[in-house]
């Protein structure tokens, strides 16, 4: 390599540390995806490279295993089939809330303001009233496509599709109706009627944000001038491949390793360790596909699709040394939501207590997250709030500041052990229900703990 290209490459990566260093939180401006501008480094795109050969290698070892035994390609496909159905039902749902969304709060809110013509005491009744339909409204769509996931019985797949567009909804209506109801409470009620064609968003703008690739509504984002249709098939198409690639990780790896919880008739201390081990390096492989598909490719593609010009959805979440920083960093677009609409409310609210409005951030991210898994499998049990919630507060405190290379390592440790833990002991309480006079659920073992138990955790 080059001296000008040794120079061109370390320009490039302190440039990449300037702007995650200088970011600021709801700040939109016009930039590319981190690893868009780490990609053009020759000794980045080598491990990215190094991924996709390792990947070939494993599709040329299944390929080349199944014709030596059965002479053909056996590639079944009986776990999508399982987990993804109904898909009529999950079209319909989508676009009833996407449509109620659209219409019922953009117009709702519009009748709002329009309508606020009174003063003093009349005037806070008007708003409460007012306020008391949002809440019905956002528990209305809390509970009805909830409702609808558990009255068809729809699989899991089909259920997170159904929910992930449920939460993305709420929170894009909550930035919305913030964000405007702030403005005109700032104004007397003459100038909101002066006003209100320049300072209400138009229906446009409102229908653009439910689709850009963001949680925090503004009138104007920054926008590119064209649309390059190569970056959006190359986008998407890498998804399509991701999602290939995380479903044969799934039957090849960790189905295997599931089938032991129904074959196995004693979980034994033994079995849980060499289980959760096993688990490690797929789910790892799993977590970086699933990152790199949703967060890189299918946020690229709808922000080049829709000229988005903000392409910050993610950090250098690798090389974190602490919880806090992984938190913000993995998911840019959530944690700017919750930054803005939680964590600074909430100390407004404790005049300025940051460890508890933190502790409740992460704890109402782990309520969320179980939420999702209850309606998605059909069962309580708290794992995601327990090792969110809990484990998530008590890393935020033990290492609130840690810096170097040694957190680095003790962090990306827990990753692994992470994404294992917490599919085995899901899996687990399948199990359980599934053998119920060998095993205890989670309730069972909270309730009734005088009967007596088969297995030895």
């Amino acid at each position: 390599m080059s001296i000008n290209d040794n120079l061109k490459n370390h320009e490039s990566i302190h440039s990449v540390k300037v702007l995650i260093k200088h970011r600021r939180t709801g700040e939109f401006i016009a930039r590319k995806s981190l690893l868009t501008d780490l990609f053009q480094i020759s000794h980045i795109n080598c491990v990215r490279n190094a991924f996709i050969a390792g990947f070939i290698l494993m599709i040329s070892r299944q390929t080349i295993t199944d014709l030596i035994h059965y002479g053909r390609f056996n590639w079944t496909f009986e776990l999508l089939f399982q987990t993804v159905g109904k898909l009529h039902i999950v079209a319909i749902v989508w676009s009833l809330m996407t449509l109620s969304t659209a219409f019922t709060v953009f117009y709702g809110t519009y009748m709002w303001i329009n309508n606020r013509k009174f003063v003093g005491v009349y005037l806070k009744f008007y708003d409460i009233i007012w306020l008391l339909i949002y809440v019905c409204y956002l528990t209305g769509l809390m509970v009805i496509p909830s409702w609808q996931i558990i009255k068809y019985q729809l699989p899991i797949v089909s259920s997170a599709i159904i929910l992930a567009e449920q939460l993305r909804q709420l929170m894009k209506i909550h930035s919305f109706v913030r964000e405007n109801v702030g403005k005109i409470l700032q104004q007397s009620n003459k100038s909101i009627d002066q006003k209100l064609s320049f300072e209400f968003s138009h229906f446009n703008q409102y229908l653009y944000f439910l689709f850009a690739p963001t949680l925090l509504y503004r009138n104007n984002y920054p926008r590119t001038s064209i649309i390059q249709w190569n970056i959006v098939m190359k986008m998407f198409g890498q998804f399509i491949i991701i999602l290939f690639l995380v479903y044969n990780i799934i039957t090849n790896f960790w189905m295997p390793i599931f089938t032991r919880f129904f074959t196995n008739d004693d979980i034994t201390f033994e079995f849980m360790i060499s289980t959760i081990f096993d688990l490690m390096l797929p789910g790892v492989l799993i977590v970086i596909l699933s990152f790199y598909g949703f967060f890189h490719c299918w946020l690229n593609g709808f922000a080049e699709l829709l000229r988005f010009a903000d392409r910050m959805f993610y950090e250098d979440w690798w090389n974190l040394t602490s919880a806090a920083t992984f938190w913000r960093s993995w998911n840019v677009v959530v944690h700017d939501w919750l930054y803005v609409y939680v964590y600074q409310d909430l100390r407004k609210l404790s005049n300025g207590n940051r460890n508890l409005s933190t502790s409740c951030v992460v704890l109402l991210s782990a309520i969320f997250h179980e939420y999702f898994m209850i309606v998605s499998l059909g069962f309580f049990s708290p794992i995601l709030i327990a090792w969110f919630g809990l484990f998530g507060v008590l890393f935020r405190f033990a290492f609130p500041r840690a810096k170097g290379t040694r957190w680095n390592i003790v962090l990306l440790t827990f990753v692994p052990i992470c994404v294992a833990i917490i599919p085995y002991f899901y899996v687990l309480e399948v199990s359980a229900r599934y053998f119920p006079s060998k095993r205890k659920t989670f309730w069972n073992i909270m309730f009734n703990n005088d009967k007596p138990s088969n297995y030895e955790l």
